[in-house]
């Protein structure tokens, strides 16, 4: 079945190609790019915490995105809201984010140009949150393969239990669970041992089930975070910093893109990433693992 979200006045200028591949995060598990059909396929999670696999593309010119729901044939009212929910948030299809692209893109003439302002993100918060852990002293072919292991262990839990659910009802023809990125109730249901036999994460596991148990327990907001209601200590939690950490030419060269230094910065990172490997948008995935990160220090120290 074929959903259709709506694009606003606001954001008639709307790239899906650019608004998806402009951050790493598309090349990890479970999202799936097809650079030919310039589509976005991944499994977003149901009313009743199951999941569904969909397609997402957005047909040129035309004022709506294609959310293609995969194996059903109605969508609930309820689903359709969480579904249309999770991809405003990927492709930040908010009043703020477009009001933000408008300011940034005043600061910034190049970006604007190039259609770039909004960075992909996963469908929730604790995706992301997730994902970034995997990033920390880690390769970056490491971090998806330990992306693409989380999925696959979800995977097979979830099957594990439509079909445990089936053996209690009757004999039903077998179907497959579709499997999702898992969610925190997911992860504090688990053990490190058990993560790290499936999924390898070495001590991030342990990371990952303490931010999952806080978040299950409610000592940790999700939900205030993503509104921006927390203080920026809370959030960041901000340490004493040494030179090790900040660069004075970073502060002075962005300071000119206040308070959008760090879309800024990324916008410069793309470049160079795209300079040297292509348009990311049109990369295999077997080539994901070769776009490492870089400095751009020395053309900032040249500027």
């Amino acid at each position: 079945m074929n959903l259709r979200l709506y694009l606003s006045e606001l954001e008639e200028g709307f790239e899906f190609e650019k608004a998806v591949c402009n951050h790493g995060f598309f090349m990890m598990a479970p999202n799936v790019w097809n650079p030919i059909r310039k589509t976005l396929s991944r499994p977003l999670t149901l009313a009743n915490s199951s999941s569904v696999m969909v397609t997402i593309s957005h047909p040129p010119i035309h004022p709506f995105i294609i959310i293609d729901v995969h194996g059903i044939n109605n969508v609930r009212e309820a689903d359709e809201k969480l579904i249309f929910q999770q991809v405003r948030r990927m492709l930040r299809f908010t009043s703020k984010e477009e009001r933000d692209v408008t300011k940034f893109h005043q600061l910034h003439e190049a970006a604007k140009e190039s259609g770039f302002g909004r960075i992909f993100r996963s469908p929730s918060l604790f995706e992301d949150m997730v994902k970034s852990i995997l990033l920390c002293n880690s390769t970056w072919e490491r971090t998806l393969l330990m992306a693409s292991r989380l999925y696959a262990m979800q995977s097979m839990l979830a099957d594990r239990k439509t079909r445990s659910k089936k053996r209690k009802r009757d004999q039903e023809p077998k179907k497959e669970a579709c499997g999702n990125f898992p969610s925190a109730k997911e992860i504090a249901s688990l053990d490190k041992e058990f993560i790290n036999e499936h999924c390898k994460l070495g001590y991030r596991a342990k990371w990952i089930i303490e931010l999952a148990t806080k978040v299950e327990r409610k000592s940790l907001n999700l939900e205030e975070m993503e509104k921006g209601e927390m203080e920026p200590e809370q959030m960041h939690g901000k340490e004493e910093c040494s030179k090790v950490t900040i660069v004075k030419e970073a502060q002075l060269f962005y300071n000119r893109y206040s308070s959008f230094q760090s879309l800024a910065y990324w916008f410069d990172l793309i470049q160079n990433y795209e300079a040297k490997h292509g348009k990311l948008s049109e990369l295999s995935r077997s080539d994901y693992n070769r776009v490492g990160g870089c400095s751009y220090m020395n053309q900032l120290k040249a500027d």
